[in-house]
C-alpha cells in the first residue's frame, strides 16, 4: 500500500538547501564510504579462511544451535555448508556467546584470532555506524541514518524525503528542519531498540528520520483537505481527505507489515519516526508560528465533472457503494472523457469483477486509447489490471485492443504491443492496421537482434487478410 499526497510545487524562491544537502550526504556516504565495503569483507573473508577458525568452530557453531536456535536444524540441513558458513562470518550473536567460552578454556591462540576477524568484519559500513540494539552507541545512533543497503534503499528513501521534506523545510524553516529530522531518527531508533532489545543485527537506513518527516507534514497541514494518490495491490486512484486521516492509514500499515511483512525491515523504526515527526511538529507549531504556510491552490469554482466525483465521495462516506456506482455510471455516460470519474467507477465495480458494470467501466478507460491526452501507461496499467480481475475480459473489444495496439506503437511498449496482437490474430480480426503494426514489432527485434521473435511476428501476422484488397 502507497499513499502519497499531490500537492503544489513549492516556492522555489526560497530552495529546500537542507532538504537536498541531506539527500546529497546519503548519496555521497553510500558511494564513497559504503562503497568500500566489498574490499573490506573481502579482507575479513581471507583471513577467516586462511586462519584456524574454520576448523574450530565448525563444532561449536553446531553446539551454538542446539543451545540457542535449535529451530535451524531444519535450514541447517537443507542449505548445509553454505548455512554453517554465513551464520559463522556474519552472526554477531555467535561471536559473543563464543567469546566468553573461549576465556574460560583458556584458548587463547582461537581468541586472538577469532577477535581479529571481528575486528576486520567490523570495519564494514553497517557494522561500524549500524545500530545495534544490543551494544548501542552514540556513532550507530546517528550514524545509521545515512547508511543504506542498496540501490533501491537509498533511492526510496530519498524520493520520500523530496517528496514531504520540500514542503515540511519550507514550513518550518532549514535549521529546524534538520534538528526534527535527527530528533525523529533518534526516537525511531529508540523505538526499534526497545522491541529489538539483545538484538545484534544491525539496522541501517533513513526511513525512520524520513518517517518522521511524514508525520511532520501531517502536523503542519492538520485538518485541511489534500488529494491524495494512492495504490492497493492491483488498484491505483486519488481521493480528497484531511491530511490528519492518512497518519493511522500509516501506522496501519507499519504494524501490519511487522505482523505480516518481511521480517529484514524495521517496521516500529517506522512508527517512532512517523509518531514522533507528528508530536514534535505540534509542540513546534504551537511555540512558534510556521515560517510560511504551506502553498495554497486559487479556488476555482467546481466544474460539473468534479461535483459528480464529490457526490459520488458523498455517497461513499455515508456507505452507500451502490448508489455510488450508480452515480459513476452515470457520469461516466455524460462525461466519458473525463479520467478520475472512470477511474472512480472501475473501483466502484471492482468489487465485482464478473459483473457487466466492471466490464463497461473498463470499457471506458480503454476507449480513452483514442485520446491522447491519456498517457499510454495508464492505459497499460488499467488492462493489466484488468485480466488480472477477471477470466472472462469482455471489455477488450476488437476496437479496444486496436485502439490500444496503436497507442501500445507509439509510446514503443512492445510487450504490450504482442500481447495485443496475439489477442487479436487469436480471435480471427481483419483489419489493415495490424500488418502495420506488426512490422513496427519486427523492427524492434531485428533492432535488439531477436531474429527469432521477429520471424515469429512475421509468421504471427502474415496470414492477416486486409479486407477490400484481392
Amino acid at each position: 500500500m502507497l499513499i502519497i499526497p499531490i500537492q503544489n510545487k513549492p516556492d522555489w524562491r526560497r530552495p529546500p538547501l537542507m532538504c537536498f544537502a541531506l539527500i546529497l550526504v546519503n548519496l555521497l556516504v553510500f558511494v564513497f564510504y559504503q562503497g568500500g565495503d566489498e574490499a573490506r569483507w573481502q579482507e575479513a573473508e581471507n583471513y577467516y579462511f586462511e586462519s584456524d577458525l574454520p576448523d574450530l568452530e565448525e563444532q561449536r557453531f553446531l553446539m551454538y544451535v542446539d543451545e540457542m536456535h535449535p529451530e535451524w536444524r531444519l535450514q541447517m540441513g537443507v542449505e548445509g555448508e553454505e548455512f554453517v558458513y554465513r551464520e559463522l562470518l556474519w552472526n554477531p550473536e555467535f561471536h559473543h556467546w563464543l567469546l566468553p567460552k573461549l576465556e574460560q578454556e583458556g584458548q587463547t591462540r582461537w581468541l586472538q584470532q577469532r577477535q581479529h576477524f571481528a575486528d576486520l568484519r567490523d570495519r564494514m559500513s553497517s557494522m561500524a555506524l549500524g545500530l545495534t540494539p544490543a551494544e548501542p552507541n552514540i556513532a550507530g545512533l546517528f550514524g545509521h541514518m545515512f547508511l543504506h543497503g542498496s540501490w533501491d534503499h537509498l533511492i526510496g528513501n530519498m524520493v520520500f524525503l523530496l517528496l514531504f521534506g520540500l514542503s515540511v523545510e519550507l514550513a518550518l524553516g532549514g535549521l529546524w528542519f534538520i534538528g526534527l529530522y535527527l530528533l525523529g531518527g533518534l526516537a525511531a531508533a529508540g523505538l526499534h531498540m526497545l522491541v529489538e532489545s539483545g538484538s545484534h543485527v544491525p539496522m541501517v537506513g533513513a526511513s525512520g528520520a524520513v518517517s518522521a518527516i511524514m508525520g511532520m507534514f501531517v502536523a503542519i497541514y492538520g485538518v485541511r483537505r489534500l488529494r491524495f494518490f494512492y495504490t492497493v495491490g492491483f488498484m491505483f486512484g486519488e481521493f480528497s481527505a484531511p491530511a490528519l486521516m492518512v497518519l493511522p492509514l500509516w501506522l496501519g500499515k507499519e504494524i501490519f507489515g511487522f505482523l505480516y511483512g518481511d521480517a529484514g525491515i524495521a517496521y516500529w523504526a517506522h512508527t517512532g519516526g512517523l509518531l514522533a515527526g507528528f508530536v514534535l511538529a505540534l509542540i513546534l507549531i504551537y511555540w512558534r508560528p510556521l515560517v510560511q504556510t504551506m502553498p495554497q491552490e486559487e479556488e476555482e469554482l467546481p466544474s460539473p465533472q468534479k461535483s459528480a466525483l464529490a457526490r459520488i465521495d458523498r455517497f461513499q462516506e455515508e456507505g452507500k457503494l451502490l448508489e455510488a456506482a450508480e452515480a459513476a455510471a452515470a457520469a461516466v455516460r455524460q462525461y466519458p472523457d473525463f479520467l478520475p470519474l472512470i477511474q472512480r467507477y472501475i473501483e466502484l465495480t471492482a468489487i465485482s469483477p464478473d459483473s457487466e458494470a466492471f466490464h463497461r467501466a473498463n470499457l471506458a478507460l480503454f476507449a480513452q486509447a483514442a485520446n491522447l491526452q491519456i498517457e499510454a501507461r495508464i492505459l497499460a496499467a488499467g488492462y493489466h489490471s484488468y485480466l488480472h480481475a477477471t477470466q472472462k475480459p469482455r471489455a477488450l473489444t476488437a476496437k479496444a485492443c486496436l485502439l490500444m495496439a496503436r497507442r501500445a506503437t507509439e509510446a514503443k511498449d512492445w510487450p504490450w504491443l504482442e500481447e495485443l496482437l496475439q489477442r487479436l490474430i487469436a480471435r480471427g480480426v481483419q483489419h489493415p492496421l495490424i500488418p502495420k503494426l506488426g512490422t513496427a514489432l519486427v523492427s524492434y527485434y531485428r533492432r535488439i537482434g531477436e531474429e527469432g521473435r521477429a520471424r515469429e511476428m512475421i509468421e504471427l501476422t502474415q496470414g492477416v487478410e486486409i479486407p477490400g484488397q484481392p
